[in-house]
């Protein structure tokens, strides 16, 4: 621990401090209100859920505002009784609270600044997560990165981001962090994508190779450490070099294999990055390379059969195309953007059940909304109704129920969430149609709290509200640090939770509230629901700048 100055120790464990309604004394209300813990802006639409184990009736409270809780909307995963609690005539700046009878909300804001200070916690999760040189830690970690599995040769691949909690690089989300962040009208976003971009830009040391992975999941063998000493042996001793793993176009993986069958997947979406980082060289390169390898490229398992199954590539090359478009005005580039647009057509994965992981990453497509102004009417036309068909395959679902969550209960869920919401705000900025407002401010307000939990999937985010604070990341476990801004992977299906081993924890606070519908466990010991992914946190930081901007 001597590593660490004292007052980063210090502001670590102030910020595990749970703090805030007790549960138990929620539990003893017999009802509960969940609500968006950090907050609305002014003409954001505002619907709090009460929900219950018996019926109620009467009306709600917040500030001057008072009304009837409404109908009985039915039941619904672990409540009998669940209400919609219309408040959006609520404008006036302020902190408030919903009360019906004696249950009470947390509170929360309103107001034009009311999610300012969320970005700077999800950059700072960025920031511990920063595998190299770790500006948080002041300590540096895998200097010996990494050397190539299939030739032996050494390849620098130093830098980049730690994908979750474990010590893994998994090209797949680096690539996606680097491009989405500097779509972001943030100083704090385009310097962490400064940081990130070197590793892309390494990734490609000849025409015809691109890495997707640094490290496997040896990773996860004992003993637990943190990055900076980590002894997993990739076969050149504990501690040693780890290994580099070549996107091959074909199934791979030395015992376990995957379902690879390309190279377009990752190399159009680092061609975008490429190209946004203003290395016009690579970008051009990676998407010749994408060109020339259609398909899709996936993480390599090595000690269990999980990966990343990655399932399209038109959007990552639509993505190049547009970008490359965007930086050099050449019309090849449109041409063939349009194009890849419409082989990519809409997100198939809207309105389904469920979905592999990562199978549809990263289930919004952002190429539609970097397109959209550079095309004539009939194009834009066409590419509206690509994001219009998707949103309304999940209003449909989520008008089925009280919570208006309409998008699968899966492995990292909050993605999914995050990108109905992103979708129906790049539709509304657009087209100018309102229509699907309402429920991406529902969708974005279940990330913060209004879900059946009451709890915040970004650790410790609202400060004194209730969030993840045992999440299953090592700085938690091993350093009594809180990585305070990592968005975590969300609840799943009772289904997925029940088919997966976890190490014993203890009594779950969270029990009266799981159900068939979905589970999630504030717990260290649950990888499933509660550990921090860089993807997802970078995509709702681009959300929250989507949602702030005209």
């Amino acid at each position: 621990m001597g590593r660490f100055t004292a007052s980063w120790i210090f502001v670590a464990i102030l910020s595990a401090i749970p703090i805030g309604t007790s549960r138990a004394e929620a539990d003893e209300a017999g009802a509960w209100i969940r609500v968006n813990q950090v907050g609305y802006l002014p003409d954001d639409p505002k619907i709090a859920v009460l929900s219950s184990g018996e019926p109620l009736d009467g009306e709600f409270t917040v500030g001057d505002l008072k009304a009837s809780i409404g109908p009985d909307q039915g039941a619904w995963g672990p409540f009998a009784h669940n209400y919609r609690l219309d408040f959006s005539a609520i404008r006036e700046p302020g902190r408030y609270r919903i009360q019906f009878g004696e249950t009470k909300s947390p509170e929360f804001a309103i107001g034009a600044d009311a999610h300012a200070k969320v970005p700077p916690a999800l950059l700072e999760f960025m920031r511990l997560q920063r595998c190299g040189d770790n500006p948080v830690t002041n300590t540096k970690c895998h200097q010996q990165d990494a050397i190539d599995v299939d030739t032996g040769e050494k390849i620098d691949l130093v830098g980049g981001w730690h994908d979750a909690g474990d010590r893994l690089k998994h090209m797949i989300t680096t690539s996606y962090c680097v491009a989405a962040l500097q779509l972001i009208d943030d100083d704090g976003a385009r310097d962490e994508a400064r940081y990130g971009a070197p590793l892309i830009r390494k990734l490609h040391p000849k025409p015809d190779v691109i890495y997707v992975q640094i490290g496997d999941d040896r990773d996860h063998r004992p003993p637990q450490t943190l990055w900076d000493d980590d002894q997993s042996d990739y076969g050149w001793g504990p501690g040693g070099p780890r290994s580099a793993w070549p996107a091959t176009g074909k199934p791979q993986g030395p015992k376990y294999k995957n379902a690879s069958t390309g190279k377009a997947s990752l190399a159009g979406r680092c061609s975008a990055a490429m190209t946004l980082s203003g290395d016009l060289d690579a970008a051009r390169s990676l998407y010749k390379l994408a060109l020339d390898n259609p398909g899709v490229a996936m993480s390599v398992p090595v000690a269990a059969p999980h990966y990343y199954g990655e399932s399209t590539y038109h959007d990552d090359l639509e993505w190049a195309a547009v970008e490359l478009y965007r930086a050099t005005r050449d019309p090849r580039y449109r041409t063939e953007a349009i194009a890849h647009a419409d082989k990519a057509g809409d997100n198939v994965w809207m309105g389904r059940d469920a979905h592999g992981h990562y199978e549809f990453f990263p289930y919004v497509n952002l190429a539609h909304w970097r397109l959209y102004d550079l095309v004539d009417a009939p194009v834009q036309k066409r590419l509206a109704e690509y994001y219009r068909k998707g949103l309304e395959r999940i209003r449909d679902r989520a008008l089925k129920n009280p919570y208006r969550i309409g998008t699968p209960l899966v492995w990292c869920s909050t993605n999914d969430v995050i990108a109905f919401a992103t979708q129906a705000r790049l539709y509304e900025r657009m087209t100018g149609d309102d229509q699907f407002r309402s429920l991406g401010a529902e969708a974005r307000d279940w990330i913060f709290g209004r879900n059946p939990w009451g709890v915040s999937f970004v650790i410790g985010v609202p400060d004194g509200g209730r969030a993840s604070s045992r999440p299953h990341h090592m700085f938690y476990k091993l350093a009594d640090h809180l990585p305070v801004g990592g968005l975590v992977d969300g609840p799943v299906t009772k289904q997925i939770n029940d088919g997966l081993k976890f190490s014993p924890f203890e009594a779950d606070p969270l029990a009266r509230f799981q159900s068939d519908v979905a589970v999630y466990h504030d717990e260290f010991a649950d990888f499933s629901t509660n550990e921090p992914i860089i993807d997802g946190t970078v995509s709702l930081l681009l959300l929250l700048d989507l949602w702030q901007g005209s």
